[in-house]
């Protein structure tokens, strides 16, 4: 029976992390080009300011952590329907939009590394951890069978 269940999610799933990626992955590509542009044109201070980016990493690590609190938190509050697959696609959206916005906040805090004098592997790395915690959190069908 849980099956069935995963295979009704299935669709609303796929749509919903396909929007997300392209949001994670847009902020991601727009803070490469953005901290691209500003090494290039030698905007930023010379010295990077190491307390500067730890703080900004350690904010992104927070951001994380807020990220799986509120994944649980506001699926716990969506009505999902085991019929209605548009109705499942409203009621997630939110949850996806808020879990893709959190994530692509750490490839931002990148770009202001960069800004602070970091260099463009500091902000590819904020980008890569970006994805990955977008591909930790997102959500999944035993996320929303686990509510049944």
């Amino acid at each position: 029976m849980n099956d069935n269940r995963s295979a009704d999610y299935s669709p609303v799933l796929a749509r919903l992390t396909t929007t997300a990626l392209v949001i994670v992955l847009g902020v991601g590509l727009a803070a490469i080009a953005g901290g691209y542009m500003i090494i290039q044109s030698e905007l930023y201070p010379p010295v990077e300011n190491s307390l500067v980016r730890n703080i900004l990493f350690i904010a992104g690590i927070i951001d994380l952590g807020v990220v799986q609190f509120l994944k649980k938190t506001l699926l716990f509050k969506a009505r999902l329907s085991s019929e209605e697959s548009g109705q499942n696609y409203r009621a997630i959206l939110p949850v996806t939009l808020v879990i893709a916005g959190m994530c692509s906040a750490i490839s931002i805090y990148g770009l202001a590394a960069v800004l602070v004098g970091s260099s463009l592997e500091v902000l590819l790395f904020f980008v890569a951890v970006s994805l990955i915690g977008f591909q930790l959190f997102r959500i999944r069908a035993k996320d929303l069978e686990k509510r049944h």
